[in-house]
């Protein structure tokens, strides 16, 4: 399409939305260039982060493209000090240092400090802030307070100074995951990838007398599995689960070791953050956590998911009646009935010849304390010590590998653990499409792109199904 044909279009168009307009920007050529203050058209010489028409159009509206095109640039900046201002309201808000900061973004603390005064630095450097605090990068400068995931934000604080165990290590990981989530949330929606219907709706049965919180988790595992055809077998793959046939980004992270795992809310959506580390290093306990997440997933009404809920391990570990929030007991119950329904795993320790409660762990991948209470509770009685004991104490390979899937190896070596999982596929298929730019994508993966361009196939045979939605 020509110059003068899509100029035409954009003045034509009536909202920014307009599914012609959205068309012809995907199939339009030509490229910006954005710097921290304006946007221009591309050129040899042009330094800054080159965006498609489609971006600009996404991001910054018919209007402003439209400028850019007949003027030859167009100011973004909504002040002189909009940038600084956003990176260092939004730092203060989560709790955080400048050093922190710093770390998180892997950038000095003087640039740091720097760009909180609004300092003329480059804009990637802008963006690597944005992204670590959560914002939406493409926003910053454009408006003083740009929209993004301001509610997390302010839960994250509240958590942290509740919670002395989430240390701001893990609130900077946090909200550089929500950042993460919302990111592949938006080009999911851009690419027009078809959205999963959860199975079931959200219940706001807490439980109540002669009737614990467990027992609804019990029932609401049961149904999920019901209604996704499961039966009483295994799931292979908690991960393929959620991201494959949920649709639910579930973002790999380090967050130390005492946090578990996160669920948060994205727009309309809601997203797991799973520890790598700590007791999730056993992969046995990292599916339980991802069932766990996924229960408040499914089936939390929004008051009780509050925007933000973090899972600490010694929660997620301990007999169901002796957790006092009944939110956290319905979860632990869903998760553990979910992988593992009680009915199954009786029949498989009745009928195992040899280790009976090693055999319940290796056929449905959970850990020995779940397995334990969990057989005790479905039985009814207390088990000896000799049947509570196994030779088993490693995992199954396979589950190994099913879960751990890109969380050890990513062909782009650099890649940030946050961005290794579904999210590089994502960001890949965006850029191919034209929903992004080469460029943006590089910097969404911190890599080259030449290197993104070298390994695209290789992302491909990892994420087959993102590109064949």
């Amino acid at each position: 399409m020509s110059t003068d044909s899509f100029e035409r279009l954009l003045r034509d168009a009536k909202r920014n939305d307009d599914p012609g307009l959205l068309k012809a920007a995907k199939a339009y050529d030509r490229l910006f260039v954005r710097s921290i203050d304006q946007l221009a058209e591309d050129s040899a010489k042009a330094k800054g982060r080159r965006l498609t028409a489609y971006e600009v159009l996404a991001a910054y509206g018919r209007d402003v493209l439209l400028e850019t095109l007949s003027e030859g640039s167009c100011l973004l900046a909504d002040s002189a000090t909009a940038a600084g201002s956003v990176l260092q309201t939004r730092r203060q808000l989560l709790g955080l240092t400048i050093r922190q900061v710093a770390e998180r973004s892997s950038i000095s603390q003087n640039v740091v400090e720097e760009a909180e005064a609004s300092r003329r630095l480059s804009i990637s450097v802008y963006e690597r802030i944005a992204q670590a605090l959560g914002l939406d990068e493409r926003k910053v400068s454009f408006a003083a307070e740009p929209a993004g995931n301001e509610r997390i934000a302010y839960r994250l604080r509240t958590l942290s100074d509740a919670m002395p165990r989430l240390s701001p290590s893990a609130v900077s990981t946090i909200a550089e995951a929500a950042w993460v989530a919302f990111t592949q949330v938006r080009l999911e929606e851009q690419l027009e990838i078809p959205r999963a219907k959860y199975p079931g709706e959200p219940s706001s049965n807490y439980g109540g007398p002669g009737y614990p919180p467990f027992k609804e988790g019990y029932y609401l595992a049961l149904e999920t599995r019901d209604k996704l055809g499961l039966g009483q077998e295994p799931i292979p793959s908690m991960r393929e689960l959620c991201e494959d046939r949920l649709g639910i980004p579930l973002i790999q992270a380090e967050l130390g070791e005492h946090i578990a795992g996160v669920t948060l809310r994205v727009g309309r959506r809601r997203a797991i953050v799973l520890n790598i580390g700590g007791a999730n290093r056993n992969v046995y306990q990292r599916r339980s956590t991802i069932s766990h997440e996924l229960g408040h997933i499914l089936h939390d009404v929004d008051d009780r998911l509050n925007d933000l809920r973090v899972d600490e391990y010694e929660d997620l570990e301990k007999p169901l009646q002796a957790v006092s929030d009944s939110v956290e007991q319905r979860a632990n119950a869903f998760s553990i009935e979910f992988i593992a329904p009680r009915e199954a795993i009786i029949e498989v320790f009745r009928s195992a010849k040899t280790d009976p409660l090693g055999e319940v762990m290796h056929r449905f991948g959970i850990s020995f304390t779940a397995a334990k209470y969990h057989l005790q509770n479905g039985l009814g009685e207390t088990l000896s010590p000799e049947m509570l004991s196994s030779k088993r104490d490693r995992p199954s390979p396979e589950f190994e590998a099913a879960e751990a899937y890109t969380a050890d190896f990513h062909p782009i070596r650099n890649i940030p653990i946050l961005r290794r999982g579904k999210f590089s596929a994502i960001v890949l298929r965006a850029a191919q499409s034209k929903v992004i730019s080469w460029s943006t994508a590089s910097g969404y993966l911190s890599c080259d792109e030449e290197e993104l361009r070298e390994f695209a196939d290789d992302i491909k045979s990892l994420f087959p199904l993102v590109f064949s939605q």
